[in-house]
């Protein structure tokens, strides 16, 4: 019997690179080594075809374009080596490739095993927009790699400035131990 903590279903048990659990990401056409859908890795997959792109105008014709990717088009999704992003983003970086041509990853669909060749933040500063600039898809509540940070924030108070409507303590209670400021019967 599995224990509490860990899946039986085999895709659940693969992650995405911010923690969670990897998603699909195309099933028409359907992507991936695997062609199953999801950008996920394994040890029969030397390339590591691990970021989840979508191709943007001028990386399909660039030198790090791959045959299989120059077939594609602006708009096309794929599982992208994460060596070959790595280097065209890299070149962005270094100013020999357009920023704004290296593929667009989509980091909830991305496999883990892309963290072995990019990090956390180069993958998120060429995030997907949707993913770049809203916390939709509960990304942000994941674990982030690169950050000391727990799953969740402690707080010292819960509640601590909201008046309380209970008879006892609290703003609403009146000199007689009454409560004040509410409507309705009690009891």
């Amino acid at each position: 019997m599995a224990n509490p903590q860990t899946s039986t279903k085999p895709m659940m048990q693969h992650k995405n690179v911010a923690g969670g659990m990897l998603a699909l990401f195309s099933k028409n056409p359907p992507v991936g080594v695997y062609k199953d859908g999801y950008c996920r890795s394994g040890d029969d997959d030397k390339d590591n075809h691990s970021i989840a792109v979508t191709i943007t105008p001028h990386f399909s014709k660039s030198e790090y374009a791959t045959p299989d990717i120059e077939k594609l088009k602006e708009g096309d999704r794929t599982c992208l080596a994460a060596q070959h992003f790595a280097d065209a983003m890299r070149a962005a970086e270094e100013g020999k490739f357009d920023k704004a041509a290296v593929p667009k990853v989509h980091l909830h669909a991305s496999h883990d095993k892309a963290l072995e060749v990019v990090s956390y933040k180069d993958l998120k500063k060429y995030a997907a927009e949707p993913e770049a600039f809203t916390q939709q898809g509960r990304q942000e509540a994941h674990h982030v790699p690169d950050s000391n940070r727990g799953l969740a924030r402690q707080s010292q108070s819960i509640g601590g400035d909201q008046p309380t409507l209970a008879p006892g303590a609290g703003k609403n209670q009146g000199k007689a131990g009454e409560v004040t400021g509410t409507s309705g019967q009690r009891g």
